[in-house]
């Protein structure tokens, strides 16, 4: 690197900037400058003043002014990455690995160093924060998770194949995640068999970064790569949402695209993955069961400050027509929400999943199934929502909606 680093050290242990210097010898490569602050005023006005791209804050067991610290330098210097600094015999067992990290990541912490120094784990916070920041923040990739609160609904179906035709468009680009921690199913799927799952990223946590997740995501021939979900329910128990929140803020460094389907529950897990998201698509059935399921999800994401704007609710028909099948009129009065997405019925769809090749890869992608999943795609591409308008035959007497039949009548943005 031929530009200058300049970074803010702060805190009141006086030993601090000469042990981060010592790690600085060791690292090549660099030209720094470091400055240094005791307290939070002087450093939010040397930060102003100065207008270094790192910030390394001492962090006390209380964060509480840590957080606030760090949403002030965000507002002030926005380009500024901060770190903090801990000591692990400050934290009883696992207790820094759960909430704390979340909620210091919530409030503009990006990253994180131990006491003592090491001049290893300086140099990789710096190829962190240099690759971040050198990147455009519009460059960085997406993150769209597929949610519901009912299993059964089709979640993980649409998210293989919401992967597949992204990848099909952005080979090599597309990265889709099994945070259905418990009952994953992408990889059976897919068919593949991966070499390693979502466990081992987190158990190489201490040296993850971005050519390590991709080396462990296993390849598919639509030109995706798959991050599996772990193999029981014991294994699973070693990821919690701190582990998975790191995964995906480095997995959208490394890729167009995350996709991520989700266990139907939500748990803090699930929430740390739409904190991340770009977007989230709501899967339901048209059944009272699941609507009713809906019906109290929806509020539930709006109290834990999930964006509207980022919502998506999809429709999915996986289902045979049957007398007294709710219509979308239906649906979309009792949400009191329109829906974005509907998928129809289509029997083709369920062999693809037995066989373990997805549809879109072989379906028609110009009706039906298809072209719902085209205008999905699209949005996720653009970023730009467009709502299908669909006509829905009633009555019981009307036959199933074949996959070959024009599912969108009309687009309105």
């Amino acid at each position: 690197m031929n530009d200058t680093l300049h970074i803010l050290i702060v805190g009141n242990d006086p030993g601090l900037a000469a042990e981060f210097h010592a790690a600085l010898v060791g690292v090549p490569g660099w030209v720094t400058v470091t400055h240094t602050a005791s307290n939070w005023q002087e450093a939010l006005e040397t930060a102003v003043n100065r207008r270094p791209q790192l910030i390394c804050v001492q962090m006390d067991r209380d964060t509480r002014e840590l957080r606030s610290f760090a949403r002030e330098i965000h507002s002030a210097v926005p380009h500024t990455a901060v770190a903090a600094i801990y000591r692990p015999d400050q934290w009883a067992t696992n207790e820094l690995e759960s909430g704390v990290v979340i909620d210091l990541l919530r409030s503009q912490i990006q990253d994180f160093l131990r006491r003592p120094l090491a001049s290893t784990e300086l140099r990789q916070l710096f190829d962190r924060v240099f690759l971040v920041r050198t990147v455009p923040v519009s460059s960085l990739g997406k993150v769209v998770s597929f949610i519901s609160n009912k299993g059964g609904v089709g979640k993980s179906t649409l998210s293989v194949n919401a992967a597949c035709a992204l990848a099909q468009r952005h080979p090599g680009q597309v990265l889709l995640v099994d945070a259905s921690l418990q009952l994953g199913i992408c990889a059976l799927m897919l068919n593949i068999t991966p070499p390693n799952t979502l466990v081992d990223a987190v158990r190489q946590k201490e040296r993850l970064d971005e050519t390590l997740i991709r080396r462990l995501a296993g390849p598919h021939s639509s030109g995706l790569h798959l991050l599996a979900a772990p193999p029981d329910a014991v294994t699973a128990s070693e990821v919690d949402d701190a582990s998975v929140a790191r995964v995906l803020n480095l997995a959208r460094r490394c890729y167009q695209y995350v996709i991520v389907d989700t266990f139907p529950m939500l748990d803090a897990t699930v929430i740390s993955i739409l904190d991340l998201s770009d977007l989230g698509y709501i899967v339901l059935q048209g059944t009272a069961p699941s609507l009713v399921g809906a019906m109290r999800f929806l509020p539930v994401l709006d109290g834990i400050g999930f964006p509207r704007e980022r919502e998506r609710i999809v429709l999915n028909r996986n289902y045979k027509s049957f007398p007294g099948n709710l219509t979308q009129l239906d649906i979309e009065d009792r949400l009191g929400r329109p829906i974005d997405y509907t998928f129809p019925y289509a029997k083709q769809l369920l062999m693809a999943g037995n066989t373990g090749e997805p549809y879109i890869l072989r379906g028609n992608r110009w009706f039906g199934f298809g072209r719902a999943m085209a205008g999905m795609v699209n949005e996720i591409e653009s970023g730009s929502a467009i709502r299908a308008e669909v006509a829905e035959p009633e009555g019981p007497d009307v036959p199933d909606v074949p996959p070959d039949v024009p599912l969108v009548r009309k687009a309105t943005a």
